[in-house]
């Protein structure tokens, strides 16, 4: 399939899913709608991945980051972000200004929950300094599409990666039983349940977990969210035809992680 007919394809999924209350981590993280790499006011960074079962497999608690380490601008997330035809037989794509802004702010009942809740719209607390955000597709043929899915790169102010993964690991913990929550729009996006996952070794920590959905599609969306000093990348993989082949490529969240890794080695020296 040429990128015309995947643009095509990824945002007939895309659509899908938000279609279902779950645009998860598709908007820009501003409330302006800003596009990829828009400043954001941000607030707030090394353990290796021993995987722990507390509600989500992930790498230890994080120690003191190396301090040389630096946010990466917006301009080097676009540069550490992957382009088509990095990894084999994963399509990539840059997401647009209008794809990144409709995520909205959502909002779970329950507090303990709010981390994993925002993750279906576009507002975080604590706020990236910039973003980047990558749209990715399996299986791609003139007639089919694997799994779907989303990268976002974003890069903190001091101690906010560290907050981020943090945050998640402890949500995804209190709340395995599911949760109420509204998407960006007012929208019912009610998550059943909250699953571990097997967390790749990779970056500074880890997390990895999976949000079922509660309405009658029974959508599973996995997420992986890696920190590597003061940045932390997002993936998130569905598959709407069968949740249960939805996945995120190891070899995408390798490939992307060592181009974050270096840039973030290349901002320190």
């Amino acid at each position: 399939m040429n990128e015309s007919g995947m643009k095509r394809t990824v945002g007939a999924a895309i659509a899908v899913v938000a279609a279902l209350g779950l645009m998860t981590g598709c908007g820009s993280d501003s409330g302006d709608g800003k596009a990829d790499g828009a400043k954001q006011s941000g607030s707030a960074e090394h353990s290796d991945g021993a995987k722990q079962g507390d509600g989500a497999s992930q790498g230890g608690e994080a120690a003191s980051s190396d301090p040389a380490a630096k946010p990466l601008s917006a301009s080097a997330l676009e540069r550490a972000a992957l382009t088509n035809g990095e990894v084999k037989g994963v399509k990539v794509q840059k997401m647009t200004d209008k794809e990144v802004s409709q995520g909205g702010s959502a909002k779970s009942q329950k507090a303990a929950c709010q981390p994993l809740a925002a993750l279906m719209g576009s507002h975080y607390d604590p706020a990236p300094k910039a973003s980047v955000h990558r749209a990715f597709a399996t299986g791609l043929t003139k007639a089919d599409v694997g799994s779907t899915g989303l990268i976002r790169i974003s890069s903190y102010g001091p101690g906010g990666a560290e907050r981020t993964v943090k945050d998640l690991r402890e949500a995804a913990t209190a709340c395995r039983g599911g949760f109420p929550a509204k998407d960006g729009t007012g929208e019912k996006a009610d998550v059943a349940k909250v699953t571990p996952l097997d967390a790749p070794k990779a970056g500074d920590e880890v997390v990895s977990f999976g949000l079922h959905d509660a309405g009658k599609e029974a959508v599973v969306i996995k997420f992986t969210a890696v920190r590597t000093g003061p940045q932390v990348t997002v993936f998130f993989g569905v598959n709407v035809a069968d949740p249960a082949k939805s996945e995120i490529p190891a070899a995408l969240v390798d490939a992307q992680v060592a181009k974050v890794e270096k840039a973030t080695k290349g901002a320190a020296s």
